[in-house]
């Protein structure tokens, strides 16, 4: 039985290696939520990604309760870079569905997320991602779809 695949391909790699450096433009829609993934992306390999998320507070909806479409937001995100790690050379994907589950309020303090692979077929892959806080306290479940098409399929889908 072979051993499960833990590198990125060569698009992937080169991709991950400009998003970690900050020499990957990103699109308006990161660029306007803050996300900063050159900053916050702490590791990723095949179908993983983990992200540590510093909340200041600035994006609170009130008192040690982050927005709740903020949680959406930088999820989608980080659901779709786990997918993006486990692409092969000439793929990319769009999000079909995106599911998020707040367990508890997002407090103040150092946020990691995790986000991992479920499962990926031909055509069709399937991440979720969980929050914790530095107390290890679950806060949040993502799960997500993913449509896997060949990368002259979606316009401009690396930047």
């Amino acid at each position: 039985m072979n051993a499960p695949r833990r590198n990125l391909s060569q698009q992937q790699q080169t991709f991950f290696d400009n998003l970690r450096s900050g020499d990957w433009q990103l699109p308006p829609g990161i660029r306007n939520l803050g996300i900063r993934p050159q900053d916050w992306l702490k590791e990723v390999h095949y179908g993983y990604t983990r992200y540590e998320w510093p909340n200041t507070g600035d994006r609170d909806i009130n008192t040690e309760r982050v927005f709740g479409g903020w949680i959406a937001g930088f999820s989608d995100h980080i659901v779709s870079m786990t997918m993006a790690s486990a692409l092969e050379d000439g793929e990319w994907f769009t999000t079909t569905e995106l599911q998020t589950r707040i367990f508890r309020p997002v407090p103040h303090g150092l946020i990691s997320i995790e986000g991992r692979l479920v499962s990926r077929g031909r055509s069709t892959g399937f991440v979720e991602a969980d929050w914790r806080d530095e107390k290890g306290r679950h806060l949040a479940r993502i799960s997500a779809a993913k449509a896997i098409r060949k990368l002259d399929e979606l316009p401009n889908p690396v930047g």
